[in-house]
């Protein structure tokens, strides 16, 4: 009877701070999952023996501020192998990679348990009871004390926590701590792998233990399955997140109406790969550049295996032009993107794109934008601006790297005697054969890319008084920028930098910007100034105005079109040089004798 009460009493309390302090955060979080399999003695979960990953991230931009711990409410075995305790977006922005680590893993124990977090055939979990849990008082304030964070600047709206939900289980015999995120990567290094002893985990219930019901912090809300198996792909961009944040923000209108490439029923294919580079879903429509190369991408996802004996293809019909790939080759219920490399028109418009795969066909538009050289005024010698007070320099986003995969399949052989007995008058003979009964491995081949830059401004060689990076206000300098992309991928699967924009400080980096001249090749690319018209000498410079105070003298450039499958590569750059006095010091008036 004791025990009885203290049971009872226990729930009570667990109850009423639930209750209580579900008003300190709110939950852009929903799950799904269900049925499991059966397991065997060295490839098997066991439900509850789960945790959650949390960080820390900045409302503002997302960017994490916060080193990612675990929490898990089980006493967990005393050898478990594991990737690290890295966030997903870690992984999305190429800060790690996914190797094994010899560190021991560390987690936190709450004093009050977690509710159920991954679903099982047996037992289901409450997404009510996560979000109650985790928008508690008591979870944000055991957040804020293990990050070192004040409570109450973590919840004055400065601030989101994802939450990524983590199972622990025996693969191989070896017994590894995952995240969703993690599992996907770990199962596309392992071909299938992963999927093939514990589909039902790390492909189904995992992943679907928590996922978006808007879009935040980059990644789409989900509305796809909640009950069945789901690909590596899909997991690494939907799946498998969740975020408490603690101001009341409006759901963005383009999460409402934004085309969901998980609702589509094209098992054959499609969802396009939106946008103008980043990868991300943003309608039927793709922005591009004059006279540019370019690559359009969508992503296929096969419902059935698609092996080197009944492949797929996909053809691609852009401004009239056909472009066929072939032998496109996928296991069940997994995906990869299929793309083509284009040149785009020289004049700015609108292009159709047609693309047809299994065949069924899909259209979107390509709108075709001129970057017009927004020339800045001719300097004058008596120009002033008293009142200038030096900007601070953009930060806007940069994506440097990019990744993604094809699968290829190679011929496993499997020969089996097939037996045929026959009776000859006095006796059986067995006039059977051997068969190949094989199968076709798959393998998904990793490509990545990285866009690396480098720019400097130095005094213009007419400059009299210069000297190395310093110079006098009022002079000209020249620009060099040169761009190179470090990949692993063919050259059809990607292209080097191809636009760039300059801002300026006297100008806020704003109003006015040049775009250089650029000299594109196979391996690299380079920029300089176009010619300034207003330079007597018709030189590649820009000029400085005569008032710009003494100190430095900071650019800004935008460098991009860099195109790959899984989007465009950009990167930002600045550039500086000393400004120190003004030419009007150079003159000297004297009498003519």
């Amino acid at each position: 009877m004791k025990k009885f009460i203290v049971l009872v009493l226990t729930a009570v309390m667990l109850f009423s701070i639930s209750i209580c302090a579900f008003a300190v955060g709110e939950g852009n979080i929903d799950n799904g999952g269900g049925g499991m399999g059966s397991g065997t003695s060295t490839n098997k979960w066991i439900p509850g023996e789960e945790g959650v990953r949390v960080t820390v991230v900045r409302a503002s931009d997302g960017a994490q501020v916060s080193q990612s711990f675990d929490m898990t409410n089980i006493n967990l075995r005393d050898s478990v192998y594991t990737f690290g305790i890295y966030s997903k977006l870690r992984y999305r922005n190429g800060e790690v990679s996914l190797v094994l680590e010899a560190a021991d893993y560390t987690v936190i124990r709450p004093t009050i348990s977690m509710p159920r977090i991954i679903s099982s055939g047996s037992s289901s979990a409450s997404i009510d009871e996560i979000k109650r849990y985790f928008c508690s008082e008591y979870a944000v304030q055991l957040v804020a004390n293990t990050t070192g964070i004040e409570y109450d600047t973590l919840i004055n709206g400065q601030y989101k926590i994802l939450i990524e939900p983590v199972a622990y289980f025996l693969f191989n015999g070896n017994y590894f701590a995952m995240s969703a995120h993690q599992a996907a990567l770990y199962d596309q290094m392992l071909s299938g792998g992963l999927r093939s002893k514990m589909v039902s985990l790390t492909h189904k219930n995992l992943p679907l233990a928590m996922f978006l019901e808007r879009a935040e912090l980059g990644y789409p809300a989900w509305t796809g399955t909640t009950t069945k198996n789901v690909s590596n792909d899909t997991i690494i961009n939907y799946l498998g997140l969740g975020v408490v944040h603690f101001t009341e923000e409006p759901i963005p209108e383009e999460s409402i109406e934004t085309p969901d490439p998980a609702e589509d029923d094209w098992w054959y294919g499609f969802g396009w790969m939106y946008g103008v580079g980043n990868g991300n879903p943003a309608g039927p429509q793709y922005a591009y550049r004059t006279d540019t190369d370019v690559i359009t991408s969508i992503r296929v996802t096969a419902d059935q295996e698609y092996n080197p004996d009944n492949p797929l293809s996909a053809r691609f019909v852009i401004d009239g032009n056909n472009y066929l790939v072939e032998d496109i080759v996928i296991p069940e219920d997994e995906s990869q993107i299929v793309w083509v490399k284009w040149h785009t028109p020289d004049e700015p418009g609108e292009v159709t794109i047609r693309v047809t795969v299994g065949g069924r066909t899909r259209t979107a538009r390509a709108v075709i934008e001129e970057i017009v050289d927004n020339e800045p005024p001719d300097p004058k010698a008596n120009d002033r601006n008293d009142l200038y007070q030096l900007p601070n320099v953009p930060v806007q986003t940069e994506t440097e790297t990019l990744s993604w995969g094809v699968w290829s399949a190679s011929w496993h052989e499997y020969w089996e005697w097939i037996p045929n007995w026959e009776w000859t008058g006095t006796h059986w003979v067995d006039n059977g054969q051997w068969v190949d009964n094989g199968w076709y491995d798959f393998t998904f081949n990793r490509y990545h890319a990285t866009l690396d830059a480098n720019q400097s401004i130095s005094p213009n060689s007419k400059v009299p008084t210069a000297s190395g990076n310093r110079m006098k206000s009022g002079y000209g300098f020249d620009t060099s920028l040169e761009c190179r992309i470090d990949t692993n991928a063919p050259v059809r699967a990607y292209t080097q930098a191809q636009t760039t924009q300059m801002f300026f400080p006297e100008f806020e980096y704003s109003t006015y910007f040049r775009v250089l001249d650029r000299n594109v090749q196979s391996y690299r690319s380079t920029f300089q100034f176009k010619e300034n018209r207003y330079s007597t000498y018709k030189s590649r410079s820009h000029f400085t105005p005569v008032w710009f105070p003494d100190g430095a003298y900071k650019t800004y450039t935008m460098v991009y079109d860099a195109w790959t499958p899984a989007g465009m590569l950009r990167v930002n750059k600045t550039a500086s040089l000393n400004l120190v006095g003004n030419l009007f010091e150079d003159w000297h008036i004297a009498p003519k004798n």
